[in-house]
């Protein structure tokens, strides 16, 4: 049997599977070395850069909120303490922590837990915001035993101060976090997501000016993007300017205690003609602005908003009334430019105007007897104007009360200002889905019917006539104030009312001055001893009772006016007596300040007289 030759190879047999593994491998690492050489040596200064990039970081330094002055100089809003309260383990849930917090705070663990799970996480720090503002009290208690909470910390931060509170609530207005809502519109303006922004009032108006610019400051950060130190400050922020006023605030509280003692709802306004400053602006009731500033309890906001007299609305800029006979120096206008002597009478006989089967009545019983321009405004002799409107139509009171700005907004500067309506036929048809009559022309003409004014419209109106037929822009805010002292006083805007002769308004004028001087006049309830006074009340339907609203609105000293005035108060009744009672304070406490000025300004004077 023949065998088999056993080949037997000796060392490694090197495959083309092991040459092609092993080249793969040292081509892996030649990649690897080259782009640690790249990165580490050829591009080093880049990515040292970069580094120090993520390393260094640019922290905001928020800037103060501008103050808040009134007409005197006296300080009525500025910024103090305010606290809050921070978790420092991010989102972190424990049933045993959420209830300690709980307790401490006086929340509920429900509220607790979805503050971690929900709050804002500041960049950098990483604190959780579970409390955005604790009451004084609350973070001082919290500040004494903050060492039982490693996990809790209390940060002061610069927090509004209303020194008056709930004064001028409205025309001031207060601040609050940034809405979603509103972050998306004024995004793009240089808003951030957790900017604090004024609301309502001139705080909401001027809030640009008022919040400043803010600063910045670079601090380290570790791999997990928390502050190590602060390494230099970069740019020092710049203070908000300070708001100078045109309110006087011993007024507007006096003012406001007289709406509060008489249990009134409705609105006063004070303004200068001359300038259209407004030195008293009534809204009542009022509300806290340090509360609407901080968290409102669920029975606080229920309490407001189901308050039948309305307090967060502003009445005076957006309470919408028929103004009533307030109203007719409106008509008057129209008729002396359409032809109508204001010498010429009407024989009021009967008590009431009729056409056809319709009459409408006058409030006196027997009718005012012969009666011309001037004496439908003294008594208020409404069947005076029911004759002259149906002679002349709608049109041209329609004309003098778009002149006068009814229909339109005034421009004040403050939000939420209302247009009220001026109705004529196309917005009747529009409206109402029907025709013009003659009854809309006859109520029209003694300020009923569908119109609706503000109380700031009123003011205006008797600003214009005031001023033989010239108005400013009512403004709040005088001028503002930068940090340096730099002043930068409000630009306002100067109007001419329509193409009416002086005499016009020197009827009118006429007119008002004798509806408080003669005995048969509706607001002699207004007479100071030594100083005329101009005005005219009305009393306007109310949708909503049988009891009228009251007006009073007018102007003094009427021979170089300084103060023009409206009130309403809203179901009161006559106008002469309880809206001109109303006015007869201010006009008693405007004078009792204005006395006490001057003898301040020369007590020498006031001595060598005693």
């Amino acid at each position: 049997m023949k065998k088999k030759g056993i080949n037997i190879k000796l060392g490694e047999e090197k495959s083309m599977r092991d040459v092609l593994l092993k080249a793969f491998i040292l081509l892996v690492f030649l990649i690897i070395g080259t782009r640690m050489f790249y990165l580490q040596v050829y591009n080093s200064e880049k990515y040292l850069y970069l580094s120090e990039k993520n390393r260094f970081k640019v922290k905001e330094i928020e800037s103060t909120r501008g103050k808040i002055y009134d007409v005197k100089g006296r300080l009525i809003v500025t910024n103090g303490a305010g606290y809050r309260l921070v978790y420092l383990k991010e989102r972190e849930q424990d049933p045993k922590i959420v209830k300690e917090i709980s307790e401490v705070t006086g929340y509920s663990e429900e509220y607790i837990s979805k503050r971690i799970k929900y709050g804002e996480i500041f960049p950098f720090t990483r604190e959780n915001v579970i409390v955005d503002d604790l009451n004084e009290e609350s973070a001082h208690k919290l500040m004494e035993k903050i060492s039982d909470y490693p996990y809790l910390q209390v940060q002061t931060y610069s927090k509004r101060r209303y020194l008056e509170d709930d004064t001028a609530s409205h025309s001031i207005g207060y601040v609050k976090k940034i809405s979603e809502k509103e972050y998306a519109k004024l995004k793009d303006e240089g808003y951030k997501a957790r900017d604090i922004v004024g609301k309502e009032g001139v705080e909401a108006q001027y809030d640009r000016e008022l919040q400043g610019k803010s600063g910045s400051e670079y601090i380290e950060v570790n791999a997990l993007n928390k502050v190590q130190r602060k390494i230099e400050r970069k740019k020092a922020p710049i203070p908000g300017k300070d708001l100078h006023l045109t309110l006087d605030m011993e007024l507007q509280k006096y003012m406001e205690e007289q709406f509060e003692q008489d249990g009134r709802a409705g609105a006063f306004i004070a303004l200068n003609p001359k300038n259209g400053e407004v030195l008293t602006m009534v809204s009542y009731p009022t509300y806290s602005l340090n509360m609407f500033s901080s968290q409102i309890s669920y029975d606080e906001w229920d309490k407001i908003i189901n308050d039948p007299r309305r307090p967060l609305s502003n009445k005076a800029i957006a309470g919408e009334y028929p103004p009533g006979s307030v109203f007719k120096v409106v008509s008057a206008l129209a008729f002396m430019d359409n032809g109508i002597d204001p010498k010429e009478q009407y024989y009021d006989r009967t008590g009431y105007y009729q056409i056809g089967k319709w009459k409408w009545k006058a409030w006196k019983y027997g009718g005012h007897g012969y009666t011309d321009l001037k004496k439908s405004i003294v008594e208020s002799a409404n069947p005076y104007y029911y004759r002259n409107a149906d002679r002349i139509g709608h049109k041209p009171i329609v004309e003098a009360g778009t002149n006068l700005g009814l229909g339109e907004k005034t421009g004040v500067d403050i939000p939420g200002e209302k247009r009220g309506i001026l109705p004529d036929t196309a917005w009747k048809k529009k409206v109402m889905k029907t025709g013009w009559y003659k009854g809309d022309t006859i109520l029209l003409s003694i300020g009923q019917g569908y119109l609706t004014v503000t109380p700031l419209q009123i003011a205006n109106i008797y600003a214009a006539i005031a001023n033989k037929g010239i108005v400013y822009t009512p403004h709040l805010v005088r001028e503002l104030e930068d940090y340096t002292g730099k002043k930068y006083p409000v630009e306002v805007e100067k109007k001419k009312i329509g193409d009416y002769p002086k005499s016009y308004y020197n009827v009118l004028d006429d007119a008002l001055i004798a509806t408080v001087s003669q005995n048969n006049g509706t607001t002699k309830v207004l007479r100071t001893q030594g100083m005329k006074v101009a005005a005219k009340s009305g009393s306007a339907q109310n949708a909503h009772s049988k009891i009228t609203h009251a007006w009073v609105a007018g102007y003094f000293p009427a021979e170089n006016p300084e103060i023009v005035f409206t009130t309403i108060l809203e179901n009161a009744g006559g106008g002469g007596s309880v809206a001109g009672g109303m006015t007869r304070k201010f006009i008693d406490k405007y004078l009792e300040i204005k006395q006490r000025e001057k003898e301040n300004q020369n007590p020498e004077q006031i001595s060598d007289k005693k």
